[in-house]
This record gives structure tokens, sequence and C-alpha cells, in this order.
């Protein structure tokens, strides 16, 4: 189903990618849209609010609990870096969060919220025989705070450098991959080879 209030959140996020955030205003949306900036408010009276609605969709389309198997762990990573390759505005305008005090304090439970279910999805591959089984408390934490900041420098990268020297999603998730790779037990690797199509 195809809503107006769909409409609007799809606009306002590509509006924001491709113009930043402080750059779009309720008026560019309407436009955009086709619609009077009477019927966009009516829908999202203010700018801010827009901008949750955004987040919030965003976060439906991210994973609630731990993923099984590496293909889960792989996928997780991968969803994880398509979603910030997707609202890039969060990471190229880092005073978006003084402007709207409100998203900081969600997107620090989101952070949260995806810290906790990357590392979950990392024990669980540590109970599974996949990961070394060293890989518990600091260490595991540690880990997942590497692959965590990983994403964050990664979006910041990609957003502030010229086209040919971006990083892909691919590429990216190759470098993740290789912070993994000395973890994984000979199972693991078999796994691995398999998710890689390897024989």
């Amino acid at each position: 189903m195809n809503t107006t209030k769909e409409r609007i959140r799809r606009t306002a996020s590509r509006l924001f990618s491709e113009r930043g955030y402080r750059a779009v205003t309720m008026r560019n949306i309407a436009d955009e849209l086709g619609i009077s900036v009477g019927n966009l408010t009516y829908h999202y009276p203010h700018k801010e609010l827009l901008l949750e609605a955004v987040m919030d969709e965003e976060l439906t389309t991210l994973p609630a609990g731990p993923c099984p198997g590496l293909e889960g762990l792989q996928q997780l990573l991968r969803r994880m870096l398509e979603s910030f390759q997707e609202t890039p505005f969060y990471f190229n305008e880092p005073d978006i969060y003084t402007q709207v005090p409100e998203l900081r304090s969600r997107h620090v439970a989101v952070v949260d919220r995806l810290f906790g279910v990357l590392r979950d999805t990392l024990a669980a591959q540590v109970e599974a025989g996949l990961l070394r089984p060293e890989l518990t408390g600091p260490m595991l934490e540690r880990l997942t705070t590497l692959l965590m900041t990983s994403h964050v420098g990664w979006a910041q990268h990609n957003a502030t450098w010229e086209p040919a020297r971006q990083v892909s999603v691919e590429e990216m998730l190759a470098c993740q991959w290789a912070a993994l790779e000395p973890w994984l037990t000979e199972a693991g690797r078999a796994a691995r080879r398999r998710l890689n199509g390897e024989t």
C-alpha cells in the first residue's frame, strides 16, 4: 500500500540524502510530491517529526534479534551498511543532532540496540562452533565495537570523499570479514567458503 505518509517519508529521505537535511524545506518536499504544504503539514506538522519518522521507518528494515549462521551474520552486516548508505544525512551533517535534540537520544537507543544484535549474533556463532570459543567477554565487546564503528567511519568517509575514492558496500563487507577471519574455527572457515561459493 502506497499511502501519502509513505510517499512523504520516501521523498523526504531522498531529498535529505541528496541536498542535506538543513537545505530541504517543507515547501521543497511538498513541491516534489505535487501536494500543498498544508497537506504535507497535516501528516507531518514539522520537519523534525518527518525526520524522526524517516528514522523509525529505517529501523523496521533492521533485524531485531540475533541472526543465525554465517549467512545470517553476513546479511546483518550488509543490511547495516545498506542502511547507512540509504540515510547518509545522519553522518554528513553531525550537527543534525543539535538541531533536533530528540533525535540524538533516539539514535543512541538505535545504536545500542544494533550493538546488542550484532554482539549476540557473534556470540551465536561461537555457540555454533563457527567462531573460536575465546571470543567472549571483553574480546567479544571489542570486536563488536570495531565492526560497529567501522560502519560509522565508512559512512562518513563516503559522505566526504569524491566518488572515485568511495568504498562500496561489497568492499566494506570484505574489510569487515578481514577482521572476522582470524576468529573462524575450521567449521567456520568451511562455512565461509560455502558462503562465498567456493568448493
